[in-house]
């Protein structure tokens, strides 16, 4: 899953075409005749493939059959970062190599001098060691309270000599303590001195200058990620060769980005980075230019293995027909890969987190979609932070038409983000974010969003970042962007449901139970167009389970412009409906499923929207089935109604509805004979009684908690009972003070308390 981001080895790697100029370097290397020491610099960006060159140059020097083949040693100055003595580690590891080769015995030889002069270089004492040593001792004297002139007079050894030797040892103990480091460091110097006084340094090096004359073969020090250094380390390092150059055939093949260490070695060094560099390397080349159309090929190759894995379902985005990945890849997304590791680094990680959004068959996110966050999540990383919160800025629909674009605050807020961007990063972010989310691009050219709230479907249902319902899911890496939220996996399943009226019933009524079934209808209107997911065939399964499950519903509500559940019911069937151009097909199919199903209110309420339709005149087209029939639909809703039974309707949430329409359509008025029903029976009145107690909440400014007000809804009952009548049958109950009346005090009271201000505005 992860792609292991290391320089090529061998020919059979090159992708770049880099094997011609890395064998005229390995070539250019054998052929070096010259005694001296040379000074060799491969100049090149992060990640443009100095390594890899480096290594296809010495995997062909390997592969020659030169006679005086050179011996490449690796030095990676990386194990010893921030470690003292850089030079002597630089030579031990030089005859370490060479003692490991053990190609002759002037190899070896070579390598035990190497390693004294390794010595021999560690014997200088630390720059200002014996200064920082007596300050720091002075220091630790005068904190005790010592002076200097105490010191000297200990030095006479006065009557009290005892008391002062006491506090001198005391003091010493103190000094010893804190700094026994550098007394180490001191210790140590004086020791190897000792150890080696029979040779200087010049003579040591004038041997080991003859032994590598003699030895004829070249030798190759190659050293690599220079520019990784820190600034006191990439200093000691061209010290070291500066100071070491003379090593006859010897050839240092350096690899780094010029630019960095020019920077470094002028902030460290304090003259021109360029020139000290020039004093020290002879000869420098830089990597060859790799043609984006390479690096795009590559990017492809990666791409093609990640989706490979994915589901088939994945493959349709990028259809030829759609030019939608093409936009994506031309508005800014190629321009983030420079090299092969910027490849790299991206393919890992987009295989990585691309593998969580999908379950089976089912993509969870429109792959193109995600390619694109993830190439900013990578190559704009503070970007990607400030977007992952701001659902609502990028996807809102919201038209906030101003008179000019640069009024607009959404447009203001997300180019504050941007101009924190590196230059080279804003503009391809701005052009991938602008494809990417339609509304963004409206902004930027009306200074409004040019596609409205209709548009939401269209993208939600092709899994488009810039769907408000999808946004989350892109940056939480969860399906759903939640795990309470309805993944594609689990919308896919329902509408695949849709085959049988049992099965798609019985999965809704799974949703009802799990509380997410607002998020289940909401979805579905989004695949209503699409005949792939709703066959024509499966309309009449859908809307039969849309029916059978409207009674069951919960009744809560998002928000006052929010009509519940029942009407996303309403919006599924119409749209279903709506493809069918035969309306009397539509009939038919409401003709069979209305008697048939379990629901009231659903049927009921598909009608009553029809029956509205008609009553206004609107046009015919916007009616779903011939208006004539409409009264046919009517009767069959009556029915139902009717055959229900009374305990049935007085525990329907819906009962009020239900009797207007009952009184509006019925002319035999029947529901006459149900009210008689109730008014005969003091507990189903008091049931009844009950349904028309309302609650309102109110919250004023300041207060945290929300205020819950009863009312009773005395215009609504006096559509069906005459309230006189009522207020007497209550009043006697209330009389009899039994179990019925504690069991409904409430409502009774609710009624009667605020009978005689029932026609005040307060009291409805």
């Amino acid at each position: 899953m992860f792609i292991y981001d290391k320089p090529i080895e061998t020919e059979k790697d090159d992708f770049l075409g880099r094997k011609r100029f890395s064998k005229h370097l390995g070539k250019a290397l054998l052929d070096w005749k010259e005694k001296e020491s040379l000074v060799i610099a491969i100049y090149g960006e992060w990640g443009s493939g100095k390594s890899s060159v480096i290594n296809l140059a010495t995997e062909n020097i390997e592969k020659s059959n030169h006679e005086n083949k050179p011996t490449i040693i690796e030095f990676n100055p990386w194990i010893f970062s921030e470690e003292d003595s850089l030079g002597e580690h630089f030579f031990n590891e030089i005859a370490k190599e060479l003692e490991i080769r053990n190609d002759t015995e002037k190899d070896k030889k070579i390598a035990k001098k190497l390693k004294f002069y390794a010595s021999l270089l560690s014997l200088t004492p630390e720059e200002n060691l014996l200064a920082c040593l007596s300050s720091k001792a002075l220091l630790v004297f005068g904190l005790i309270g010592i002076s200097s002139s105490q010191i000297i007079s200990w030095l006479n050894i006065p009557g009290n000599w005892i008391q002062n030797a006491l506090l001198i040892g005391g003091s010493l103990l103190v000094l010893v303590e804190l700094f026994k480091g550098y007394l180490a460091k001191l210790a140590n110097y004086f020791d190897k001195k000792a150890a080696y006084y029979s040779k200087s340094i010049s003579e040591v090096k004038r041997e080991i200058k003859k032994e590598l004359i003699d030895r004829q073969k070249k030798l190759v020090v190659v050293i690599d990620d220079l520019d990784r250094l820190n600034q006191s380390e990439i200093r000691q390092i061209f010290r070291l060769i500066r100071v070491n150059a003379d090593f006859p055939n010897t050839i240092y093949l350096l690899a780094f980005d010029r630019k960095i260490i020019e920077k470094n070695l002028e902030e460290q060094v304090g003259v021109s980075g360029q020139d000290y560099l020039n004093k020290i390397v002879q000869v420098n080349f830089e990597v060859p230019f790799a043609k984006p159309s390479k690096i795009s090929t590559f990017l492809f190759k990666e791409l093609d293995r990640i989706l490979n894995v994915l589901p088939g379902s994945a493959q349709k985005y990028f259809g030829q027909d759609d030019p939608y990945w093409a936009n994506i890849y031309h508005s800014g997304f190629k321009d983030f890969f420079k090299n092969i590791r910027d490849v790299k680094r991206f393919a890992s990680s987009l295989e990585f987190n691309i593998s969580q959004m999908y379950q089976g068959e089912v993509m969870e996110v429109n792959p193109i979609d995600f390619i694109a966050i993830e190439a900013i999540r990578i190559f704009a990383p503070d970007f990607y932070l400030f977007m992952r919160t701001k659902c609502t800025l990028f996807t809102s629909t919201d038209s906030n038409n101003t008179s000019s674009s640069d009024n607009d605050p959404r447009k203001d807020e997300i180019e504050k983000a941007l101009i924190k961007l590196p230059n080279e990063t804003k503009e391809s972010v701005l052009e991938l974010i602008k494809r990417l989310f339609p509304q963004v691009d409206g902004l930027f050219q009306y200074g409004y969003s040019s596609h409205g709230h209709e548009w939401q479907s269209t993208w939600s249902n092709t899994l488009r970042v810039c769907a408000t319902n999808n946004f989350d899911s892109y940056f939480t890496l969860i399906p759903g962007g939640d795990e309470e939220e309805l993944s594609q996996f689990e919308i896919e399943d329902i509408l695949n449901k849709s085959k049988s009226e049992e099965e798609f019933e019985k999965i809704l009524r799974e949703y009802i139970d799990k509380g997410k079934i607002r998020k289940v209808l909401e979805r579905i209107q989004d695949f209503t167009d699409d005949q792939t997911r709703i066959s024509q065939t499966n309309v009449k399964n859908v809307v039969k389970g849309l029916f059978n499950i409207s009674d069951d519903l919960p009744e809560e509500k998002a928000g006052m412009l929010d009509f519940g559940a029942n009407m996303d019911i309403m919006r599924i069937i119409y749209q279903l409906l709506k493809r069918e151009t035969d309306k009397n097909k539509n009939f038919e199919l409401l003709k069979e499923v209305i008697p048939s199903s379990k629901g009231i209110f659903g049927p009921l309420q598909k009608v009553s929207l029809e029956s509205s339709i008609k009553e206004e005149g609107k046009d015919s087209d916007e009616f779903l089935v011939p208006k004539d029939e409409i009264e046919e639909l009517k009767k069959l809703c009556l029915e139902k109604i009717i055959g229900s039974s009374t305990d049935d309707l007085i525990k329907h949430k819906n009962l009020h509805y239900i009797l207007y329409r009952w009184k509006e359509w019925d002319k035999e008025e029947k529901w006459k004979d149900f009210i008689k029903e109730i008014t005969a029976n003091d507990t189903k009145l008091l049931l009844f009684i009950a349904t028309f107690v309302t609650k309102s909440k109110s919250q004023t400014i300041g207060d945290y908690g929300v205020k819950v007000t009863k009312k009773f809804n005395y215009k609504s009952l006096n559509d069906f009972i005459d309230l006189s009548e009522i207020k007497l049958k209550l009043e006697e109950i209330k009389k009899q003070d039994s179990q019925l009346y504690k069991n409904n005090k409430e409502a009774i009271e609710l009624f009667l308390d605020n009978f005689e201000n029932k026609d005040k505005g307060d009291w409805d």
